[in-house]
């Protein structure tokens, strides 16, 4: 062979494997760990402070009937979306959502959430709220892995073979609910062996094998970001506006005049007693509901979106199932208000949950 043609193959050699640099790791084999179940609970619950960035790929098969109110969550444990993401902290971090309809990014800055709609251009600010509707920082998969395990209990968890996740080693964990009123089947959560931190949570129901919620990470950087790309600067002739609540369950909570009683269905409310208004969240991880008191004319038009689907009347309501999502809007009543219960539950929890907050429900 010639000197020059010599030259030129290891020329191609060397590009080769710098073009194959980024894909290797994700073809070697996930690396085997001896960690419990237990242990591995635990670290992911530690990881909530850590930094990172990458991006996610997550996918929802709710099919959630729409209204103008919920269509964010409909489009979101319904579809597929890109997330790009920032995390500094539970209280710094931008989630950019990417579709093919467009991009809406979520800023938190501590007590702020600023909602940025790129092709409209503008900008939306409100005080930031635990009790919300979701949104797409929900489905980061560090965040939805330690909502759905929490109060897990030992006797429910295994592990699961390691996997390559983002190009990370990654153990599983399987979490199945030991609750008979839970309609979640099982939840896996595979974290990266280093940190801790989640990188995949695949969440399957009771009717079905496949999972009705998948997000994965894709790409991962361990690092912290920098400060200025979780803050948020409005550019030049954007409209920028404020808002008093995030969404219609934030406004309930904190406006609707209604008490709520501690427990409904066997299930203890939970939440930030600070935070505890007219919204009730209660049960645990896969076995939970949360009821939002609505307004006359908003349960008007979800009652007629359920209507116009395959929902039932009943005694207490109007009720639908979606896979392992149940739904019931109450009848209402003079001074007890009309409430939206929704959750990974049975609709016989639900129905009793409704009978319940009819008989208990206060107001301040």
């Amino acid at each position: 062979m010639k000197p020059s043609a010599r030259r030129w193959l290891l020329v191609a050699l060397v590009s080769a494997l710098l073009a194959a640099a980024p894909v290797l790791p994700r073809l070697l084999p996930a690396e085997a760990s001896d960690v419990s179940a237990e242990r591995l609970l635990e670290r992911v619950v530690a990881s909530r402070d850590l930094g990172w960035s990458g991006e996610v790929r997550s996918r929802g098969t709710l099919q959630i009937p729409e209204t103008d109110s919920f269509a964010g969550v409909a489009d979101l444990l319904g579809d597929t979306s890109t997330l790009r993401v920032w995390w500094r902290s539970d209280e710094q971090w931008r989630v950019d959502r990417v579709r093919a309809s467009g991009e809406t990014d979520l800023v938190r800055e501590g007590d702020l959430l600023t909602t940025w709609r790129f092709e409209s251009e503008r900008a939306t600010s409100s005080p930031y709220a635990t009790v919300r509707l979701p949104d797409a920082s929900d489905l980061v998969p560090s965040q939805l892995a330690r909502r759905l395990l929490a109060g897990a209990d030992a006797t429910e968890l295994s592990r699961l073979p390691e996997r390559r996740v983002a190009g990370r080693s990654a153990p599983g964990l399987r979490l199945e609910p030991a609750d008979e009123q839970s309609t979640i089947d099982h939840v896996d959560v595979w974290a990266d062996a280093e940190t801790g931190l989640a990188l995949r949570v695949d969440v399957v129901g009771t009717a079905s094998d496949l999972p009705v919620v998948s997000t994965a990470v894709t790409r991962f950087d361990p690092s912290t970001p920098d400060p200025g790309t979780t803050t948020f600067t409005a550019p030049p002739g954007a409209r920028v506006g404020f808002r008093d609540a995030i969404d219609v369950a934030a406004g309930a909570n904190a406006f609707a005049p209604f008490v709520l009683p501690d427990a409904v269905a066997g299930l203890e409310r939970r939440g930030d007693p600070d935070e505890l208004g007219a919204v009730g969240v209660y049960g645990r991880g896969p076995t939970a509901l949360v009821a939002v008191p609505l307004r006359r004319g908003l349960a008007g038009q979800v009652r007629e979106q359920l209507s116009a689907s395959s929902a039932v009347r009943t005694d207490v309501g109007t009720s639908l199932e979606i896979g392992p999502l149940s739904v019931l809007l109450t009848e209402g009543g003079r001074g007890r208000g009309t409430f939206l219960l929704a959750g990974t539950v049975t609709p016989e929890v639900l129905a009793d949950a409704a009978a319940e907050l009819g008989e208990q429900v206060g107001r301040r």
